[in-house]
């Protein structure tokens, strides 16, 4: 990435076009993504689709990240690769960054956490060249859900420190909550029920003062998850069927299905494992749909725990060991081991 000549072409686009755009923003995070979606088409339509204008890849890029966000993973892909091919040919070096780093997003899900790495590493190179604060806060953040997810909880929570305090300083509350809740959710994962309530609470209460519902999905998933870690099962019914209607509210596959491998967990925990079997089965087809690995290979590991407490041991190993296979893939550490425990000395009745 040496060499390059960081440039920041001048926007053109109507008035119009951009409070088009600025509309589609806000209701891709609320209950409207598919009138952001339209506002994004009808943004593009005024300035003309054949412009060269870092608007115009802008706005690819924002009608990416509605899909993206949904789990219209392939649908994002091309706008994202449109977004980066434009940005490269006017020479807009922040376009270009922040193009990679979300098609490095994608790769993430995907479970090619190299390739995710890869992108973001010369994203961050890009934006740091650039001078561009708010966008080496964004990659940070996302380098530190990268390390989580192949189990470096030291680097993770590097990552986000650096990240919540760019956010911070700047008083940009929309990336101050996306922090605050993956640094919940590490919490969460290394048994720092404090911080990671301290942490959630934070994040909803700006979600909700925001109308962000996206995020506030991801935090109600999130508080979930710390009820049934600690062993709350009753308290983790409520933010499992608020962050069901955020997901159907939304029309929202990505999010329907991270929560409805919660609201599993929480039949199997509730001794009602045919229930959570069911629910289980619907929510691998969800993660599949939107193609993203780790949330299917966490999916296998409870429909796993499911069928083995209905007393179906040989395919409850099944689901373990093609678990275990994505897991692999992805470099997902503590899971491995969570899920290798499972297959030799079965499950502990536990949520994890």
């Amino acid at each position: 990435m040496t060499g390059l000549t960081l440039r920041k072409p001048k926007y053109s686009g109507s008035v119009e076009s951009r409070r088009l755009a600025e509309l589609a923003r806000a209701a891709g995070l609320g209950d409207s993504p598919d009138e952001a979606l339209q506002l994004h088409r009808d943004a593009l339509t005024l300035v003309g689709t054949d412009e060269a204008s870092p608007f115009v890849a802008d706005v690819l890029r924002w009608q990416a990240t509605v899909l993206r966000d949904r789990g219209r993973t392939s649908e994002a892909e091309p706008l994202y690769t449109r977004s980066l091919d434009l940005s490269i040919k006017l020479g807009y070096d922040a376009g270009h960054a922040h193009a990679l780093n979300f098609l490095g997003s994608l790769a993430a899900r995907r479970g090619d956490v190299t390739r995710a790495a890869n992108m973001m590493t010369d994203a961050l190179e890009i934006a740091e060249r650039c001078g561009e604060k708010r966008l080496v806060g964004m990659i940070q953040q996302n380098l530190g859900i990268l390390a989580d997810m192949r189990g470096n909880s030291s680097a993770a929570l590097a990552h986000y420190r650096v990240s919540l305090r760019t956010f911070e300083d700047a008083n940009d509350l929309q990336l101050v909550c996306w922090v605050l809740t993956n640094l919940g959710y590490l919490h969460v994962k290394e048994g720092q029920f404090d911080d990671a309530h301290a942490a959630l609470t934070r994040a909803l209460g700006i979600a909700r003062a925001r109308g962000d519902l996206m995020t506030e999905a991801v935090v109600e998933e999130n508080r979930a998850e710390l009820f049934l870690t600690q062993g709350d099962v009753a308290a983790a019914f409520a933010p499992i069927q608020r962050a069901l209607a955020i997901a159907e509210q939304r029309d929202d596959d990505l999010r329907r299905g991270a929560a409805l491998k919660l609201r599993g967990a929480f039949e199997r925990l509730s001794n009602r494992p045919v229930e959570a079997a069911d629910a289980l089965r619907h929510a691998l087809t969800l993660s599949a749909v939107s193609e993203d690995a780790l949330l299917g290979a966490e999916i296998l590991y409870q429909f796993g725990l499911a069928l083995a407490a209905s007393g179906d041991e040989k395919h409850a190993r099944t689901a373990w060991n093609s678990a275990l296979d994505a897991f692999e893939r992805i470099a997902a550490r503590q899971w491995v081991t969570r899920v290798r425990v499972c297959l030799t000395e079965g499950p502990s009745g536990r949520y994890l």
